[in-house]
């Protein structure tokens, strides 16, 4: 795995790691964003091990749709998860006030924590 490719990973283990500290805490806006970004990070180097580099968050999860979900590597509910979490991080992190409940920051860190873990273990497959 190319350096690039596993610091994203690394980062993305990181954001999980905090997301649940920050469940734990109560703190659940920073916890659904955490999640959310751990899926992003861990999605960049995915598409960064096969099909070039995607900066933006729209380009990388219509990019992991497009290579990844409809040639059906991940099924269809992989990309509802992933646009699930973008659409409650950018809720929690632009609003003035708390907008996450517990129930969704819960979900949020339970789908990051399935997500990162189906494209670990896709990315440890040998090519």
């Amino acid at each position: 795995m190319p350096a690039l490719s596993r610091d994203l990973f690394q980062k993305a283990q990181q954001y999980l790691r905090s997301a649940a500290v920050l469940f734990e805490l109560g703190d659940y806006d920073s916890c659904a964003s955490r999640a959310y970004f751990a899926m992003f990070y861990v999605t960049q180097a995915l598409l960064l091990e096969t099909n070039g580099e995607f900066s933006t968050k729209r380009g990388i999860r219509a990019a992991f749709r497009k290579h990844f979900v409809e040639n059906g590597q991940f099924p269809e509910q992989a990309s509802v998860m992933l646009d699930r979490a973008y659409q409650v991080y950018e809720r929690a992190d632009y609003s003035s006030r708390s907008v996450t409940t517990r129930q969704v920051a819960e979900q949020a860190l339970q789908e990051g924590e399935a997500f990162v873990n189906a494209i670990s273990q896709h990315l440890a497959q040998p090519v």
